[in-house]
């Protein structure tokens, strides 16, 4: 088990009884992945906007335990413009959805219209505070800054030791273990922003954070990580870039539709399915794995719309103030310096505590495009007659169908979640592959009810065709 979750670009430092993991999709009212999809809801999630001006990292984070022992460390290389944020976490959902992996049903059932779900405004109350505190043990205190219930320091200091004597006495929890790879950032010339909870600002909720400094900067400290985690730790990472992006010191894969297989006798859980098909090749590299679930090019524009059909929740209260964040910030933030379009690639890995000792290097790769719907590369024992739910004196009968109806009607409408409608012109969603959020409902009852709709149709037309007859 793992005793604690950490982000990717930073760590998550505290003493027992603190646990990091990603939220859990909330049932309906809440934004659900497409049918089938592979979403694994103890990955910690990360979105990172890669553009030649800019980069941006959103972090999501919760937490059960003191408060006083969380604390939040991110090695950066800091400037005037750097900008620490709360983010909108239903962006990350909406992002997460957008690009996760799904396994399509090899005879797809009708989907219902979309369901609709609120989420919580993110935002910043970036009041100032006392930042006159410049040097404490060789550390340069950059800037100090409240972010809604967060205190948020950025520093830069010449020892590991100076900055964990700064850090501890300025309420932070800095185990020692954490010393070298501090050592090895103050040797790249890293500055670090240390965030940790207010004083009385318990939550049951952690609200994301966004940071965003400079340049293109596509190299990832995943060594931070690893003073926080007991064994391994699961990571999603979906990265906005201007081309698809693999890791360049890691094994990378890209699962095809042969590597999946449906069995009708024993239908699989498609999730459990995915995360089992990638444990195995994940084990088979030693456990470095990075698997491209998806890489699909997306528009600013559909995304934007997407965001903009959440419905509204009420603003929750930072520092006095309304919450300013909103999915549509962060949309607008992820295509910043991008342009009207870009490549969203989506990653897992599951990576034990010994692969965390190298930071991870993302670079551009040229394979091309991998769409998030997989399908059955194989079928196993697919039945040849399936059951009709009518018959003229109310019983059933057995009626023989085609052992070839596999394919789905169109990738559009299961991207939709919608009706499968060929003659209607796809939705800013659709066109963008986005996110399906749909309720997902029992199979069988709408397969039932199609059907005694169909018999209904077809003994009117019989009836109809007697009377001419009669004539």
């Amino acid at each position: 088990m793992r005793a604690m979750r950490t982000g990717l670009l930073a760590v998550v430092l505290a003493t027992a009884g603190v646990a990091m993991g990603a939220r859990e999709a909330q049932a309906c009212g809440g934004c659900f992945a497409p049918p089938g999809a592979a979403q694994v809801v103890t990955d910690h999630r990360m979105v990172l906007a890669l553009s030649s001006t800019q980069t941006t990292l959103w972090d999501q984070f919760q937490y059960s335990g003191n408060p006083e022992e969380f604390s939040w460390i991110l090695p950066i290389r800091y400037t005037d413009t750097t900008r620490v944020e709360l983010a909108s976490d239903d962006f990350l959902t909406l992002v997460s959805n957008v690009g996760v992996a799904a396994l399509l049903q090899p005879t797809p059932p009708p989907y219902p219209a979309d369901c609709m779900f609120p989420y919580p405004t993110g935002g910043a109350a970036d009041a100032a505070v006392d930042a006159s505190a410049a040097f404490d043990s060789g550390v340069t205190v950059l800037r100090q800054e409240v972010v809604g219930p967060y205190a948020v320091s950025i520093l830069r200091g010449s020892s590991s030791t100076g900055l964990r004597t700064w850090l501890t006495m300025n309420g932070y929890t800095i185990p020692t273990a954490l010393d070298p790879v501090i050592d090895h950032y103050l040797g790249l010339s890293m500055d670090f922003v240390a965030l940790r909870l207010r004083a009385g600002k318990g939550l049951n909720r952690m609200s994301p954070v966004r940071v965003t400094v400079d340049g293109y900067q596509p190299r990832l400290p995943l060594r931070m990580i690893a003073a926080g985690v007991a064994d391994h730790v699961g990571l999603s990472l979906t990265v906005f870039a201007n081309a698809r992006i693999e890791a360049m010191n890691f094994p990378n894969l890209e699962f095809t539709d042969d590597d999946f297989t449906y069995d009708w006798n024993s239908p699989p859980d498609f999730t459990r399915l995915f995360v089992s098909t990638f444990d195995t090749r994940n084990r088979a590299m030693g456990g470095r794995l990075w698997l491209t679930e998806s890489s699909m090019d997306q528009n600013a524009t559909s995304l934007m719309f997407l965001a903009q059909r959440l419905p509204r929740r009420t603003p929750f209260e930072a520092d006095g103030g309304m919450a300013t964040a909103t999915p549509e910030s962060d949309v607008a933030l992820a295509f910043m310096g991008l342009g009207a379009n870009a490549r969203m690639t989506r990653l897992r890995a599951d990576l034990p505590a010994s692969a965390l000792d190298r930071d991870l290097d993302l670079a551009a790769s040229d394979r091309g495009t991998r769409d998030r719907f997989y399908r059955f590369g194989r079928e196993l024992n697919r039945p040849a007659v399936s059951m009709c739910p009518w018959r003229s004196d109310g019983g059933t009968v057995d009626v023989a169908v085609s052992s070839d109806l596999g394919a789905p009607t169109s990738d559009a409408a299961i991207r939709d979640g919608g009706a499968s409608d060929a003659s209607t012109a796809p939705t800013p969603a659709e066109s963008s592959g986005g996110a399906s959020c749909s309720a997902q409902v029992g199979h069988a009852g709408n397969d039932r009810g199609a059907l005694w709709v169909a018999g209904l149709a077809l003994a009117s037309l019989v009836r109809v065709a007697r009377r001419r007859r009669a004539r």
